[in-house]
């Protein structure tokens, strides 16, 4: 699994690649943990986590997702998620976690909802 970070005027993007299961939810949490942080500090409050690059996910990685935006809810900030592929989003849609989440097609819908400042600033890495 690889995570890189972005930020976007106000929009931090943090794009995966990879499996997130039992062996690498403990990573993935862990590279949330500084941007959540931020979050708690009223630094950034919206973060977009592309999920483009995932083609395996366990209910570990849901679980730090869950972590993550009840992380953020409480200091009024928002976790969305984009560019899921369709196996991703129908484990979404079975665990009711697309209710949880904002999903967006693309991360330029989700930055073009979140933040228009930083859709017009996005330049895709």
């Amino acid at each position: 699994m690889e995570i890189t970070c972005q930020q976007v005027s106000d929009v931090t993007l943090i794009k995966v690649q990879g499996r997130i299961d039992h062996r690498t939810a403990t990573d993935f949490g862990n590279a949330l943990k500084p941007h959540l942080n931020q979050c708690k500090a009223g630094e950034y409050k919206k973060f977009i986590i592309d999920l483009g690059g995932v083609d395996f996910m366990t209910s570990a990685g849901l679980r730090v997702l869950m972590t993550a935006a009840k992380a953020c809810d409480k200091q009024k900030g928002e976790v969305a998620v984009a560019a899921l592929r369709p196996g991703i989003k129908e484990i979404f849609r079975i665990s009711r976690f697309d209710l949880v989440f904002r999903v967006f097609s693309t991360v330029k819908s989700a930055l073009e909802n979140l933040s228009p400042d930083a859709a017009a600033n996005y330049k895709e890495v």
